[in-house]
């Protein structure tokens, strides 16, 4: 089973576009093998891979939730007093690091090393 089936499987019912689905696929696949020091992608990374094009894909889609961005930042139990602030939306690096970061104990097992 390609990447991209197993990612328009999980995102079945809001799939984004042909060309945007590329993009992120391709955006993680070059990640992957930059952490990994590889030229290539195992075939058993595969659901891995699609596992982290889904976080992403959803990780854009909370960004751009005004809903999602607002969070409580403090909480004031005197006067009861709750303040709202947003979430600070990073850099789309920062992001992909954060991604590499979550999946890095199963992606450990793919590097090689490099001299």
């Amino acid at each position: 089973m390609e990447v991209i089936d197993i990612v328009k499987a999980k995102l079945l019912p809001a799939e984004p576009p042909e060309v945007l689905l590329e993009i992120f696929i391709e955006e993680v696949a070059q990640a992957i093998k930059t952490y990994c020091n590889r030229t290539d992608i195992p075939r058993e990374l595969a659901f891995i891979h699609a596992n982290m094009v889904v976080d992403m894909i959803t990780g854009e889609n909370r960004k751009n939730d005004p809903e999602a961005q607002s969070s409580v930042s403090a909480i004031k139990e005197g006067d009861v007093q709750v303040t709202f602030g947003s979430s600070k939306v990073g850099s789309r690096e920062r992001a992909t690091e954060g991604l590499l970061y979550d999946y890095s104990k199963q992606l450990n097992k793919f590097r090689k090393l490099r001299w």
